[in-house]
């Protein structure tokens, strides 16, 4: 069969193979009655063939053998010796006349035409090529369509385009390109049309950008179009922007020019309320066709509306969730966010929410009970089973006891004897350490010892469990080394509060300098950053390179090869460290960004040295003791040396325990996504990680299936649909109480004091929190809400986020303050803050809605509060 190097614009054979992206999106708008310019495809087939006659593929190779992604002159060079190759290179006669044949038959004479690559990896799901590739416009005659459709071939090679598909990860060498040849539009008015609101992801409102001219004019950043905002049913217009545009893009003789405005035309509208009206039924019809919300190039000539292009919004968020409801999941029951889910800030994936809050944390309660060996009472006599739920997603532990007066505090005193004997004997130490962690951690080794590939799915499935169930009863042992650390600090806090209420000091002040995994980790990444400082060479890629794409480029760097592999070690130590207790989410190990940017930021500023850091900060330390034990009278002076022994005695221990949650998750993922894996190939699930999105009895039912050798695509849609669901809750902000006005008691006694948020009030300039880590400082704001806004911490900024878990610690070193949602006196924040020696307000319930990125901001460590200093602030990013 001979090669078709050209097709018509509707042909059903231009598909993303033979057109590209851009050209099958316009075959498929022109065969669905949408309003498309004319025109055709000059085939992928056409550039093979270019390619393969002129011998280029050696040349291309040639110059790609050592493409540096991070040093723009390299790309800029490579690019200009394969532009150089296609500029010399003859077109074969059969390919430019197939495309002057076609040419002629658009139109008599020497029709305008605009000539636009499309290349097969364009407009394809999660990776967007918009702007690589090449464009002409106002092209006239067979000469100028040939050279423009040449241009359009090398572009596939430009600086751009080569970089970009080096930081995605995608092979040269499958890289392929069509052009789209269309009748010019010559528009009085063109811009972008939204099927729903790509800032907020309303799909009940359509999103309008419009400027005068061409569209090149925004391209170019000459102009700031106008916005209109409709609403999708009534296509009434919601709100209106004006923009800035002085100048027009026009068609010149060739190609095309910019030229002044006059002032009376750009005074007016863009486009009129019928207009806009029109323009959106045409979005709305058009999207109907390609089932998903999408982005629309449109132009407006002589009365009519034209779609250029039209392809999938990417990254739309979720659509917002509409009468949200904070009630108890259970009737007359009340719920707090304490404890354990502290460290699971994002609403839980389901086979989480089974295995690890359902399942794994009552199991825990039950291993307390009979750790502590307390016979004469149990714990459903004063509360209610389940102990943990979940509301809109987000996790809860159970806040409403049964009632209770003052006759059984007998029986509490004894319960509390009994735990202050345990807790300040040797007895939970060595639970921790000798029971419960070995056996924790030799069930990780036993399962990262699994032959991963060929162990059969119900057997994957098994680990998944077993692990799981494993960290749920390990964080009993956690529980144990909390309590100790939590119930030392507080009587050493309440003890500072009562005799110095003058010097505002904190227990926070006196629980500094402490040897922790969190020290070791930073001293082991700031000796990598040494030896890298050591080389020219090497430190000069680092510093070239944006953080995300280091892995990659020093692989391909001999240089830089010895410090990943000592990279790879560190997270070998310490990659296990969660962002989110929810395994749902990438581990350090899985998703190292933010170690990444900490490593780039020590080497980019030499002096960060964590063990002299340390050393002051004990110096600091025992000062401050000294001076306070000197201020008190003898009687006072013995209490305070007993508590202080306490509290600097056991407040360690947290950390070393909590080091070890998630211990178990890298193997867990890796498990479960080769389930995953297999479960798509059978056709049960879209991706691999939406096996979290499914419980187990349903992922036991897609076994059985795919051992049928049959699908069940049910599933596939459950699991999705469940993905989207959490992505769109991900929005809310969950109350520290459900419901939102309960006062947590506890028989006669008021629990309040240990919520983890403060109530403030959601006006006004100042913000109550607790203060964990003591200083003042005054700076502007990063807002960090999850681990995909890492690359957005700009070094020297106060870090504020939800809460904070091990691996965000590498922010840390980037941060002159810590201002977090949740968390109090000894969450994960607090310690790190005070080993960092940055002041730290936690629990403020509404930082990350108050406050903006941007925003100039004073955190007060010492009274913990926070203070707007302005009322602005702006959301970007600088790519590090």
């Amino acid at each position: 069969m001979a090669q078709e190097y050209v097709l018509s614009l509707g042909n059903r054979r231009a598909t993303l193979e033979s057109a590209g992206g851009k050209g099958a999106s316009l075959a498929r708008l022109l065969r669905a009655g949408m309003p498309v310019p004319g025109g055709f495809h000059v085939t992928t087939a056409a550039y093979d063939r270019f390619v393969a006659e002129n011998d280029l593929e050696s040349g291309i190779r040639a110059a790609l053998e050592n493409v540096d992604a991070s040093k723009p002159d390299t790309l800029k060079k490579t690019s200009e010796k394969i532009g150089d190759l296609f500029l010399r290179a003859d077109m074969p006669e059969e390919v430019s006349g197939a495309i002057s044949e076609a040419y002629a038959g658009l139109d008599q004479g020497e029709p305008a035409v605009a000539v636009r690559s499309s290349a097969t990896m364009e407009d394809l799901p999660g990776a967007s090529f918009a702007g690589q590739q090449a464009t002409s416009l106002n092209v006239r005659g067979e000469d100028e369509l040939l050279e423009a459709v040449r241009r359009c071939w090398a572009s596939l090679w430009s600086a751009r385009a080569i970089a970009y598909r080096e930081r995605q990860g995608f092979d040269h060498d499958r890289a392929a390109i069509a052009v789209v040849v269309q009748r010019l539009v010559a528009a009085e008015v063109a811009g972008v049309l939204f099927t729903a609101n790509p800032l907020t992801g309303t799909r009940e409102e359509i999103v309008v950008n419009a400027v005068r001219g061409l569209g090149e004019v925004v391209v170019g950043g000459l102009a700031t179009p106008d916005s209109f905002t409709l609403d999708r049913t009534t296509l009434a217009v919601r709100e209106r922007k004006t923009g800035r545009q002085e100048v027009e893009t026009v068609l010149a003789k060739h190609g095309t020019t910019e030229r002044p405005l006059e002032p009376e035309r750009a005074a007016q509208p863009t486009l009129g309320d019928a207009q806009l009206a029109r323009l959106a039924q045409i979005g709305i019809d058009t999207e109907s066709h390609f089932g998903t919300s999408l982005d629309i190039e449109w132009a407006y000539a002589d009365g009519r509306f034209w779609v250029l292009q039209a392809r999938p919004i990417t990254n739309l968020p979720p659509a917002p969730l509409q009468d949200v409801r904070w009630d108890p999941s259970f009737p007359d029951s009340a719920w707090w966010r304490r404890q354990v889910v502290e460290n699971m800030p994002e609403p839980l994936s389901p086979l989480f929410d089974e295995v690890y809050l359902r399942e794994g944390l009552e199991l825990s309660i039950d291993a307390m009970m009979e750790f502590f060996r307390m016979t004469y009472f149990r714990v459903e006599d004063f509360v209610d089973r389940p102990l943990f739920t979940t509301i809109n997603g987000y996790a809860y532990t159970r806040a409403n006891y049964k009632p209770f007066g003052w006759s059984a505090v007998p029986m509490f005193l004894r319960v509390t004897v009994d735990e202050f004997r345990m807790m300040f004997g040797e007895e939970m130490l060595a639970y921790w350490r000798e029971e419960a962690l070995p056996a924790y951690l030799t069930k990780v080794e036993r399962w990262k010892a699994e032959d991963v590939a060929s162990a059969p799915d119900e057997r994957l499935l098994a680990g998944v469990r077993e692990l799981a169930l494993e960290d749920a009863r390990y964080w009993f042992a956690c529980v144990l080394m909390l309590a100790r650390a939590k119930v030392t600090d507080a009587l050493l806090g309440r003890f500072l509060t009562m005799v110095t209420p003058s010097r505002n000091l904190i227990s926070g002040m006196f629980l500094r300098g402490f040897p922790s995994p969190t020290l070791d980790a930073e001293a082991e990444l700031t000796q990598l950053a040494e030896r890298i400082r050591d080389s020219d060479d090497l430190q000069t890629v680092i510093t070239a390179t944006p953080a995300a794409d280091l892995p990659e480029v020093l692989r391909r760097t001999p240089v830089g090869r010895d410090s990943l592999t000592a990279f790879s070690r560190y997270l070998d130590r310490y990659g296990h460290q969660v962002y989110n207790l929810d395994f749902v989410a990438p581990t350090q190990a899985d998703a190292p960004l933010p170690v990444l940017l900490s490593l780039k930021e020590i080497v980019e500023r030499p002096g960060h040295d964590p063990r002299s850091r340390q050393q002051a900060i004990v110096a600091e330390r025992d000062k401050l003791v000294e001076e306070t034990a000197r201020s008190l009278d003898p009687l006072r002076r013995k209490a305070f040396r007993i508590l202080l022994g306490w509290a600097q005695r056991f407040g360690p221990d947290r950390e070393q325990a909590l080091f070890h949650m998630g211990a178990g998750w890298p193997i867990l993922r890796r498990l479960a996504l080769e389930l995953g894996r297999r479960l798509v190939e059978s056709g049960s699930l879209l991706t691999a990680d939406d096996i979290f999105f499914l419980e187990t009895s349903e992922i036991r039912e897609a076994i059985a299936v795919r051992d049928s050798g049959q699908a069940n695509p049910n599933l596939a849609n459950l699991a999705r649909g469940r993905r989207e669901l959490r992505e769109a809750r991900k929005r809310l902000h969950p109350p520290p109480v459900v419901p939102t006005a309960y006062n947590v008691r506890f028989g006669p006694f008021d629990m309040s004091a240990f919520e983890t948020q403060r109530r403030n009030v959601p006006d006004g300039t100042t913000l109550r929190g607790f203060a964990v880590s003591p200083g003042q400082v005054s700076a502007h704001a990063s807002v960090i809400r999850s681990p995909e806004d890492f690359s957005r911490m700009e070094p020297g900024t106060i870090l504020v986020c939800p809460t904070t878990t091990p691996a965000w610690t590498p922010l840390f070193s980037q941060a002159r303050a810590l201002v977090t949602d949740v968390g109090g006196v000894l969450a994960h924040g607090s310690i790190v803050a005070r080993e960092y020696d940055i002041p730290a307000v936690l629990g403020t319930g509404v930082a990350t809605q108050r406050i903006r990125s941007g925003q100039r901001i004073r955190v007060d460590g010492d009274a913990g509060t926070i203070t707007l200093l302005d009322t602005t602030g702006e959301e970007g990013t600088r790519r590090r």
